[in-house]
């Protein structure tokens, strides 16, 4: 495993940045970013962060992990997906998440868009 890096609130500004559809939120004690799909407005994707609100500051190292997940709207109840996909907090994080959103956003189109023949 690679050398333990604290990504900053900042840098996840950055990366996943409002102007290219993501929203930042708060889940508990959290930040969040969100990633709803214009095709698919009932499906998201979901990037945890591991930063806290509190104090803005990513946890200690062993305490957790950047999370990327996928949920689905069915009717008023949001359910799992997809399975998550965790990426450590290591110097390549930044493209790390990438890979995780993509390999999400690809299986979100093998599953909603009808087979071509």
């Amino acid at each position: 495993m690679g050398t333990f890096v604290k990504p900053t609130l900042e840098e996840f500004d950055e990366l996943l940045k409002a102007s290219k559809g993501w929203t930042k939120n708060i889940s508990g004690k959290e930040y969040v970013y969100d990633y709803e799909m214009k095709r698919f407005p009932h499906i998201i994707i979901k990037v945890l962060t591991s930063i806290k609100t509190e104090t803005t500051a990513a946890r200690k190292v062993g305490k957790d992990a950047i999370r990327v997940f996928v949920i689905k709207k069915d009717g008023k109840v949001f359910k799992g997906y997809a399975k998550q996909i965790r990426v450590n907090r290591t110097k390549n994080w930044r493209n790390n998440v990438k890979k995780a959103f993509m390999k999400q956003r690809d299986g979100i189109l093998a599953r909603e868009l009808p087979l071509r023949r």
